[in-house]
């Protein structure tokens, strides 16, 4: 599991995980289950493209705006990277 960085909501991370998990089994269609430990390029093949979907798919389904002004994509390995990142950088709408 990874570490998560004080301050941020774990019950809201971990809805922003399930989310995640869900939208990325749909835009990859994809059968088997999308864990938070998954390297999100490597093991999921997400590029740019997709991730930009995700992002603005996770910010309908939530009814949040992302920050993404902050975002070090080389920081953002796995989905519980990016779900951690989420957590901290959003505001709701």
């Amino acid at each position: 599991m990874a570490t998560h960085e004080i301050g941020v909501d774990a019950g809201f991370r971990q809805q922003v995980v399930d989310t995640m998990a869900t939208v990325l089994k749909q835009l990859l269609e994809r059968d088997e289950p999308v864990t938070e430990d998954m390297r999100l390029m490597d093991e999921l093949n997400v590029n740019s493209l997709l991730a930009l979907e995700l992002l603005l798919r996770l910010e309908d389904q939530m009814q949040i705006q992302i920050n993404v002004e902050t975002m070090d994509p080389d920081k953002m390995e796995t989905v519980g990277d990016l779900a951690t990142f989420i957590a901290d950088n959003h505001r709701a709408l």
